[in-house]
């Protein structure tokens, strides 16, 4: 197989940065009244800055296909490329604006109405929530590695600001309180809870068979992504009342109509915080004892980076402490994470992480990079390692 090099990242993240004390005033108030819940969450969870795709009145400004194009745009852009040039688009999000097509085939249309170059190409879309991004990526990266294409992009967006507003939560919020014997995850605060941890964005990478001709690269050493819900049950979801036991009749394509689905509350996305809590950071030790076991991750080399995909600085000393136990002992000081600016845009995280590091010039020649990319769904974990290489680097053929 050939190597496989990233050489152009873009990334897109819509309006101006939301503050905290600006969130619901953009979202909406439930019931015109504040969160109970707001305050506390965003105290745990580190975040001071988001962006959303909507206006200072809460109007939707983007289509989530809007946010990819703009990010794959702009990647292209940088490598001095038309999408004619390339032969795969790989495109992962949680929520597409349309429930079909698939979502790549609408950043393809959407990407052909600005781009004179747009032809025929190879497409994939990824589904999931955060892993489907480092799906697209693999799918990308791999096209490579087989020889299909010389430059494959992958694009990962989010836009669940359109799923925060309040109008969304007025009738949840109205009817929680008299719900009786409904699970622990369909709880009104495990709704609430997501209004404060997600925000819209974008990121794309482009895939190379060979280096970039003059600025510095990532060679791709692997890709991971490993699925354990054989092992635990769903902890993020939407559709269902009951994510513990769908069934017919609890889900939102086996009762009469979508309107019926809406008043049960299953079209509001939910997460078992409790669950997450107690399962997230277990889960990824054991990806990561797997890899070093397996020989992927090299303990004797180390790493010079480390960017780990947190939903919340909550989770940060835990996991901190947990690599250190496995042998894995990266220092903070060389971790890096813009969750505190960028906010948790979900599967498009790690893209956007990857852009910033490589064009602030954090990363240097011979840099050995560790990504994380963590998925509460059912617990999905990809990891990946990157080595930045020069750009008179020497493809290779690997194995």
């Amino acid at each position: 197989m050939r190597q496989s090099y990233i050489t152009s990242l873009g990334a897109f993240l819509p309006g101006p940065g939301v503050s905290n004390d600006e969130m619901e005033s953009r979202l909406g108030f439930v019931g015109g009244a504040p969160s109970r819940f707001r305050e506390r969450i965003l105290e745990s969870n580190g975040i001071t800055n988001r962006h959303y795709a909507l206006d200072e009145q809460g109007n939707q400004t983007h289509l989530n296909q809007d946010l990819a194009a703009e990010a794959v745009q702009r990647t292209l852009a940088k490598r001095g490329i038309g999408l004619g040039e390339v032969g795969m688009l790989s495109a992962g999000t949680t929520m597409p604006d349309l429930l079909m097509p698939g979502f790549a085939s609408m950043v393809h249309g959407r990407l052909a109405e600005d781009d004179p170059t747009a032809a025929p190409m190879e497409i994939l879309s990824a589904s999931g929530i955060c892993a489907s991004g480092a799906a697209a990526m693999r799918a990308a990266n791999n096209s490579i590695r087989l020889g299909d294409h010389d430059r494959a992009i992958a694009v990962a967006s989010e836009l669940p600001s359109s799923m925060m507003k309040a109008s969304r939560f007025e009738q949840e919020s109205a009817l929680a309180e008299d719900r009786q014997d409904v699970a622990t995850a369909y709880q009104y605060f495990n709704a609430d809870f997501l209004r404060w941890m997600l925000s819209d964005g974008a990121g794309s990478v482009l895939f190379e068979s060979e280096p970039h001709p003059t600025e510095l690269s990532l060679r791709v050493d692997w890709i991971e992504l490993t699925s354990y819900a054989n092992a635990h049950p769903t902890c993020m979801f939407l559709g269902t009342s009951d994510p513990r036991n769908p069934s017919i009749g609890n889900t939102w394509l086996s009762v009469d109509n979508a309107t019926e689905a809406d008043k049960a509350g299953m079209m509001v996305i939910r997460q078992d915080t409790q669950l997450l809590a107690e399962s997230l950071l277990p889960v990824g030790l054991d990806e990561a004892k797997r890899l070093i076991k397996s020989g992927r991750v090299d303990l004797d080399l180390g790493y010079d980076w480390f960017l780990p995909h947190m939903s919340s600085y909550f989770f940060k000393d835990f996991l901190s402490v947990g690599l250190s136990e496995i042998g894995l002992d990266i220092p903070e000081d060389r971790w890096f994470t813009n969750l505190t600016t960028r906010g948790n845009t979900g599967s498009a995280s790690m893209f956007i992480m990857l852009e910033e590091a490589m064009s602030s010039g954090r990363f240097k020649e011979g840099d050995r990079i560790l990504a994380f990319v963590p998925e509460s769904g059912r617990f999905v974990m990809s990891v990946m390692q990157f080595t930045c290489v020069a750009p008179d680097s020497k493809p290779e053929v690997v194995r």
